[in-house]
């Protein structure tokens, strides 16, 4: 029996992409962006994937990320730029993030048998808080950490063993779950916890210990492996 369960955020408690597209959507309208919605939102995808890659190779602040993303889909299209944008469309993204059906009474459930622990790779430990509170799932989790605050991202093994250390749990004795195969489930492992890997889709891993395709397939994991 585990004595923690950890969780990623994004992708696993909550839908980033639909929240993004959802705020998108609404600032493509507000600013009165002449393109087309459609090519507005590929743009800004190809940008963000593009601002993760620079952050990689330590090329750029990784708290500009919301500017620097809309900044170049505006310019992509010469359209007019405000620097209210990038608020308006973090308000919208804060706005936008719910959970996915199942997940509260899920983690409700779980409380009552193991500690919990929240691990988030944002890069704004202000606006991610905001989220997770606004999804209404920080009253569920005994410890949060969030990257940019410990100064390691998943997959680095230091970022699981710091949320460790808040909940007094040996890595051997936690299971972390996620949707990121390169982050989440090779990360957990080389951080000596078991990992259960969260896919909507079906793809292989095959250093998970598990694999779940739903909220209600994760319910009957966590039944049988807290029980």
């Amino acid at each position: 029996m585990f004595q923690a369960i950890l969780f990623d955020f994004d992708g696993t408690l909550v839908d980033f992409v639909d929240a993004d597209l959802q705020s998108l959507r609404w600032l493509h309208v507000h600013s009165g962006a002449a393109v087309s919605c459609e090519a507005f939102l590929e743009t800004a995808v190809d940008a963000i994937m593009a601002f993760h890659q620079l952050v990689a190779e330590q090329a750029v602040d990784p708290l500009l990320m919301h500017r620097w993303r809309l900044q170049n889909t505006f310019a992509r299209y010469d359209l007019s730029w405000d620097d209210a944008y990038v608020d308006l469309y973090r308000a919208q993204l804060i706005e936008a993030c719910v959970p996915f059906v199942g997940v509260e009474p899920l983690l409700a459930q779980v409380r009552h048998k193991a500690k919990t622990g929240l691990i988030s790779n944002a890069y704004d430990v202000q606006e991610q808080r905001a989220r997770i509170a606004h999804a209404g799932l920080d009253r569920y989790f005994d410890s949060i950490v969030i990257a940019c605050e410990v100064g390691s991202y998943k997959p680095e093994p230091d970022i699981f063993w710091h949320a460790l250390a808040q909940l007094g749990v040996a890595p051997e004795d936690a299971l972390y779950i996620g949707d990121s195969v390169t982050h989440d489930i090779a990360g957990a492992k080389a951080a000596g916890m078991r990992a259960a890997l969260l896919s909507r889709t079906p793809r292989p891993a095959p250093l998970a210990d598990y694999i779940v395709s739903s909220i209600a397939e994760l319910h009957q994991l966590l039944d049988k492996v807290l029980s």
